[in-house]
């Protein structure tokens, strides 16, 4: 009984400190843990860096593909396909070093595994690992950790050939086997794992010593359970892959995934030795399904609204208007509940349903999305003037991004440009995005008919709401725009 109680204590602190910490509201505005991703191509890389990437309390600045399992160049490919498909376009990809050995006998199974849309990821000449590195890290003002899922390689490069960048760095965890030499990320590059342990950079090693943490089925279930885009992905590779073929289980093991409950929830994992640096395995006492738990925990966490009122946003039908509660569901399910969040609260704030405000959260959302950030972290400078309707535009940036007048993240141009445009920056770069021109011409053509049919009457106003609320429904925020990248700012 004394056991069963210290492994139910530990569960529920485990979920207590998810809980507290996440919030489990959306990617939170000020994230616990900024972190450069390196992964080598693997099945579980696929799975730890779709993890990372969702989960609510995390960033991520970078993510460098190195040889290991794949080549350099199809690990960035990798992870690139895999942030297109997520529309994390805005996550900067570099190209870590290669090196003059042959790739492992599991080459060919994870080059077959799809990460993204392969088809959606063009030639790209990503820039090398190094300079990237100094890139994000130039004016970065949070401490870093590095994410480890293959070779030290090209963290060791960097740091040595960047000593002052040692500072930025809070800690490296890497993922390899408890026996050190006997690991895969060891023996690709062991002289970098001699060049990173004399560092003054904490580094933490996590492994699996369980044979049952594996991508079995009731792993699969819990995933297809979790109803987050994240998950639903993984679940869906897995299930593709037929996960209950002995034949595949030497590559479904669970290894990298354990990385992201590592980082955000270490109480789970004990190291039993006083080695430096040391190794941390999951607690032997847990189930293997209570991991499955954590793992979906954080799979669906930056997936709901970042609230900082309600427990959770508002979502049931009969508290809205009878024209509102109609497109509810199928809205949220098209488009997630942040902008459902966004634009309920911008029609409130705004004083209508307009069509500009609506145009503005999508745009918002989709800013956030791209450099995969939450509320208050996005520079706006827009260029729909103080002139209704096109200026309704800015309140919807403000209240999706959080780049508010109060906040100074937002600026309202001198120059006025007739197609909804906004440039947003993050962390030194910037893009722009502006409303594609057939659709811009849709919605002036719409006005100008509302205009000539009804003229600035009550029915005009009428008029354009039930307009909003079409174009809320029916417009797609990653088909309308056009995203150009622009100079660094």
């Amino acid at each position: 009984m004394k056991i069963l109680s210290n492994f139910l204590i530990t569960i529920m602190i485990a979920f207590a400190a998810l809980f507290a910490h996440t919030g489990l509201y959306g990617h939170s505005g000020k994230p616990g843990y900024h972190i450069i991703i390196d992964t080598d191509g693997a099945i579980d890389d696929l799975r730890a860096v779709t993890t990372l990437l969702a989960c609510n309390d995390v960033r991520v600045l970078a993510i460098i593909g190195s040889q290991g399992t794949l080549t350099a160049e199809a690990s960035a490919n990798k992870s690139s396909s895999l942030l297109k498909f997520f529309h994390h376009e805005g996550i900067p990809v570099g190209l870590g070093r290669s090196l003059d050995q042959k790739l492992p006998f599991w080459n060919g199974f994870a080059g077959s595994v799809p990460w993204g849309d392969s088809d959606s990821v063009k030639p790209t000449h990503y820039p090398e690992s190094t300079s990237l590195l100094n890139e994000v890290t130039k004016s970065y003002p949070q401490k870093i950790t590095v994410i480890a899922l293959g070779a030290l390689t090209n963290i060791a490069g960097w740091l040595t050939a960047n000593p002052d960048k040692i500072r930025q760095i809070d800690r490296i965890i890497w993922y390899n086997e408890k026996n050190l030499k006997q690991g895969y990320n060891y023996q690709v590059d062991p002289d970098s794992y001699q060049t990173i342990k004399k560092l003054p950079i904490p580094l933490q090693i996590v492994s699996n010593d369980r044979s049952d943490l594996v991508c079995d089925k009731p792993f699969v279930q819990k995933l297809d359970s979790a109803r987050s885009a994240y998950a639903g992905h993984l679940a869906d590779i897995m299930k593709n892959l037929g996960v209950s073929d002995p034949g595949t289980q030497l590559h479904l093991g669970l290894a990298d995934d354990l990385v992201p409950v590592f980082l955000t929830c270490p109480i789970v994992f004990t190291s039993d030795d006083d080695r430096q640096p040391a190794t941390y395995t999951l607690e032997k006492n847990i189930p293997a399904n209570y991991f499955n738990e954590l793992m979906a925990t954080l799979l669906v966490s930056g997936s709901k609204p970042n609230n900082r009122v309600f427990n959770e946003f508002p979502a049931n039908p009969e508290i809205y208007k009878k024209e509102i509660a109609e497109i509810m569901q199928q809205t949220i399910a098209d488009y997630g509940l942040p902008e459902w969040k966004s634009v309920v609260l911008t029609n409130e704030i705004h004083g209508h349903t307009g069509i500009y405000s609506i145009i503005g959260v999508k745009m918002g959302i989709r800013a956030l999305e791209y450099f995969n950030v939450g509320v208050n972290n996005l520079e706006a400078n827009t260029y729909a003037g103080n002139q209704p309707p096109l200026s309704c535009l800015n309140d919807g940036i403000q209240i999706s991004t959080g780049a508010t007048i109060g906040q100074g993240l937002i600026q309202v141009n001198k120059t006025i440009l007739p197609i909804p445009t906004v440039d947003f920056s993050f962390n030194g770069h910037k893009i722009r995005i502006e409303l594609k021109k057939e659709i811009a011409d849709l919605i002036e053509a719409d006005i100008s008919k509302g205009v000539q049919e009804f003229g600035m009457s009550e029915s005009y106003w009428l008029y354009v709401e039930k307009l909003a609320y079409r174009y809320w429904k029916e417009l797609d925020r990653h088909e309308i725009f056009i995203i150009t990248v622009t100079r660094d700012a």
